[in-house]
C-alpha cells in the first residue's frame, strides 16, 4: 500500500525514549508455590520520527526481590543503533533487531519492532490489525488467574469472572501435583453445567509422569487446553501427550521463539496449538509470519498476553488481524496492569475483548505518569 507523503529518504527516528516504571503500590503476585511473589516491570520505548509521528512499544519483565532493570539495560545498548533508521521500513528494521548483540534476547528487541509497527499504522491512518490483514475487530477473552493458596479462593474468584462477564478462565496452580488435581476436581464440581472453559498452566514444572496423569483428567473432563506441562525442551513428552490425549496442548510460550523452532516443533507434532507472545518473540513482525506459518500446518496460534495495557495492545492486533487464534488473555483484576495508559483494554458483558479506538496501536499514554513511577530512564538523539 502507498503511504501519504512519504519520503523514504527523509522518513527517520530521530529521538528514543525508555522508560522502565512500576507500580509500586501494586501487591505482588504468585504464580507458583517455588516462588516468592512477583514484581512486574514495564518497559517501555517511546520513538519520535523527523516528521513529528511517534510510536510505542513495550515489553513485561518479572522479578522477585526487586524491579527488573535487565530488560531496559538490554535496551539501552541497542536503541543509538536505531536512530535515522526509517521505521516504515519493518521488515529491515526487524532483521537489523535480529542481528544486534544484546543479553536481554528477543524480548529487549520486541519493543523496538512494536513501536515501528505504531508509527506505520498511524502513517497509513489505520489500525494496526486492517494493516495487517483485519480478520476481525473482536475476539473471545479468557481471564488469567494468579495463584491462590486455598480452593475457595478460586471458586471465587471464577465467580468474579462469570460476574465480570468472561466465558473462559485459565487457572496458575501451585504447580504440585497432588494440590492442583484438588483444585481441579473442585473446579470442575462446583462449575459443572456453567457455560465457561477452563485452561491449566503448571509453568513447565511437572514430570513427564505427572503431565500424563493431568492430561487424562483434563481430556476426560472437556478442559479447553494444557499449558506448558513439561519444559519445551521435552520434545517426546509434548509429542506422547498431543498423541494420547483429546485437549489442545500448548507450550510455555517462553522458550521456542524463532521462525525456525516453532516450524521445526510443528513439523514433529510437538503442540497441538503454537503459543506466543510479540512482546517476548521479537515482535509484531515475527509474531505475523508465526500465525501463517501455524495456519499451513492446520494450527491455531495462542496468544499469551498477560500484561500492561501497551503489551496487550501488540498481542491483539495480531491476534485480530488472523482467523486461527481463539483466545485473547487478560489478567484479572484489570487495576494493577493500567498503569499510565489513558486506554484501557477490558473485556465486555458478553466475553469479548475489542480492539483498541484510533491508528496504529489505539493506545495513548499519560507520560506525566511515566515519569512519575519511572525508576530508570534513558534518552538518545
Amino acid at each position: 500500500m502507498a503511504f501519504k507523503d512519504v519520503n523514504m529518504d527523509r522518513f527517520h527516528i530521530s529521538r528514543v525514549e525508555l522508560y522502565a516504571i512500576a507500580d509500586k503500590s501494586a501487591p505482588p503476585i504468585c504464580w507458583t508455590a517455588n516462588q516468592a511473589p512477583l514484581l512486574y516491570t514495564n518497559n517501555i520505548i517511546r520513538i519520535k520520527t523527523s516528521s513529528g509521528i511517534e510510536g510505542i512499544g513495550a515489553t513485561l519483565s518479572y522479578t522477585e526481590n526487586g524491579f527488573d532493570r535487565c530488560i531496559i539495560e538490554a535496551m539501552r545498548t541497542i536503541a543509538p543503533g536505531i536512530l535515522g533508521k526509517n521505521p516504515l521500513r519493518t521488515e529491515e528494521l526487524y532483521n537489523w533487531l535480529m542481528e544486534r548483540c544484546t543479553w536481554g534476547g528477543l524480548p529487549a528487541k520486541s519493543p523496538f519492532d512494536i513501536a515501528a509497527w505504531d508509527i506505520k499504522g498511524k502513517k497509513a491512518e489505520m489500525p494496526i490489525y486492517e494493516l495487517l490483514g483485519g480478520a476481525r475487530s473482536k475476539i473471545q477473552s479468557y481471564a488469567s488467574s494468579p495463584m491462590f493458596d486455598t480452593v475457595e479462593k478460586y471458586e471465587t474468584y471464577v465467580e468474579d469472572c462469570l460476574a465480570e462477564g468472561f466465558t473462559a478462565i485459565k487457572f496458575h496452580c501451585s504447580c504440585i501435583y497432588e494440590r492442583d488435581m484438588e483444585l481441579v476436581s473442585a473446579i470442575q464440581t462446583r462449575f459443572e453445567g456453567e457455560r465457561v472453559r477452563f485452561m491449566l498452566d503448571t509453568a513447565s514444572l511437572y514430570t513427564p509422569a505427572e503431565a500424563m496423569g493431568m492430561a487424562k483428567w483434563l481430556s476426560e473432563n472437556n478442559w479447553e487446553w494444557f499449558e506448558a506441562p513439561v519444559p519445551d525442551s521435552d520434545c517426546r513428552t509434548y509429542q506422547d501427550l498431543v498423541n494420547k490425549f483429546d485437549i489442545r496442548i500448548l507450550s510455555d510460550s517462553n522458550s521456542l521463539l524463532t521462525l525456525h523452532e516453532i516450524t521445526n516443533a510443528l513439523s514433529l507434532d510437538t503442540w497441538t496449538s503454537v503459543h506466543l507472545d510479540a512482546t517476548v518473540c521479537g515482535g509484531i513482525t515475527p509474531l505475523n509470519k508465526c500465525f501463517a506459518i501455524a495456519e499451513g500446518f492446520g494450527k491455531t496460534l495462542e496468544i499469551q498476553s498477560m500484561g500492561f495495557t501497551l503489551t496487550q495492545a501488540a498481542n491483539l492486533h495480531v491476534a485480530l488481524a488472523h482467523k486461527n487464534c481463539n483466545y485473547f488473555e487478560q489478567f484479572f483484576p484489570y487495576k494493577d496492569f493500567e498503569l499510565a495508559s489513558k486506554v484501557s483494554i477490558r473485556t465486555d458483558k458478553q466475553g469479548y475483548v475489542h480492539a483498541p479506538q484510533g491508528n496504529g496501536l489505539g493506545i495513548a499514554m499519560d507520560w506525566k505518569k511515566v515519569k512519575d513511577n519511572c525508576f530508570c530512564q534513558y534518552v538518545f538523539e
